[in-house]
């Protein structure tokens, strides 16, 4: 059985962690607001297990913990922002609010990123903004991990991307957060270390032919949804977050969790604020009315219930808004974090 812990102390206890790892409070503030988030809304492999990715590098110097992004590029509805090789969650919310108040003041605006690290979950960022009023896109690159059709390793990232608008009274936030590979690259990742197998349909070992061994999984690449379409999805993303920003693009984005280096990922963030094209109240109401169509659809006997995009993690975050369940393995690894850095860990609940 995983135990519990309430969102107030591992949320204490990830900054304080992130304090010791090297990273300034502000920074350390907002990578551990949206690693806990993550895990509240369901999204374990984007939770505080990240913390064993960042930490790492925090202390051999590939992530600049005292960064604080800059803009390179200011336009009255764009903007290019350099993250100075800090914590990625800490740049993306900064860029992604630099991007919202410019959306307020000249109706939608789009701001890239580059020079920046993993960010965790997109949908953190989009919701964000979602929050603010506006209509969103988050998009981020990443390392190579995933092949097209035909190939004999890893070119592009799972590369991210979420959507977001603001709720109406009654409908959850509209939120959509994918992967443009079959799945995320840590759901193998847990199957590895929970030594199960894993669909063949998900990923190639080094030989290219499919595999239900996570360990070969990990040594190949994963596949793109949808086939051609995955892929393509993934390349745009490239396109706008690195070529855009002038980040690394995805084959150039080391991989090693303490690398020499910082990944130099590439962020892209749209806000449109509702208020801006419609009035709001009609928005909420056409909202609503979607949300219904889907809930009140005829369902094949024995279906579970018809859910719109965020529905799922709204219901996970209710349900872990008192205490967040984590598995032995993953509450362990975390406790040694800890220890290494003087941290106690947490009281289960």
């Amino acid at each position: 059985m995983p135990s519990r812990y309430s969102p107030e102390s591992l949320t204490a206890w990830a900054e304080e962690v992130l304090r010791a790892a090297g990273a300034l409070p502000d920074a350390a503030e907002a990578t551990a607001a949206c690693l806990v988030d993550s895990s509240r809304r369901g999204f374990d492999t984007h939770g505080v297990l990240l913390l064993t990715v960042y930490v790492p590098r925090l202390r051999a110097g590939s992530i600049d913990g005292s960064a604080q992004p800059s803009v390179a590029v200011d336009l009255p509805a764009a903007a290019l922002v350099d993250g100075g090789n800090g914590l990625g969650p800490h740049t993306g919310a900064w860029a992604v609010d630099l991007c919202c108040e410019k959306a307020s003041a000249c109706g939608a605006a789009v701001v890239v990123v580059r020079n920046a690290n993993h960010f965790g979950s997109a949908s953190w960022y989009a919701n964000r903004a979602a929050g603010r009023g506006c209509a969103a896109l988050s998009l981020c690159n990443a390392g190579p991990s995933m092949a097209p059709l035909g190939a004999l390793g890893p070119i592009l990232g799972t590369n991210p991307l979420a959507v977001a608008a603001p709720a109406a009274d009654g409908v959850p936030l509209p939120s959509l957060d994918i992967v443009t590979s079959v799945v995320a690259w840590g759901r193998v990742a847990a199957a590895a270390r929970e030594g199960r197998p894993i669909p063949t349909t998900w990923a190639v070992g080094p030989d290219g032919e499919p595999t239900d061994d996570p360990e070969r999984a990990l040594a190949g690449a994963m596949l793109p949804m949808a086939d051609y379409k995955g892929f393509g999805l993934a390349f745009m993303v490239d396109v706008l977050t690195a070529c855009l920003s002038g980040a690394a693009i995805s084959p150039e984005i080391p991989l090693e969790p303490a690398a020499p280096r910082g990944e130099n990922v590439g962020y892209c963030f749209v806000a449109v604020p509702v208020s801006s094209l419609r009035d709001l109240g009609e928005y909420e109401r056409d909202l609503a009315r979607l949300a219904r169509a889907v809930h009140e659809a005829p369902r094949v006997e024995g279906a579970p219930a018809l859910m719109i995009p965020g529905e799922r993690e709204a219901r996970s975050a209710e349900e872990r808004a008192g205490a967040i369940p984590l598995d032995e393995k993953t509450a362990g690894t975390l406790r040694q974090l800890g220890r290494e850095l003087g941290v106690p860990w947490p009281c289960a609940r």
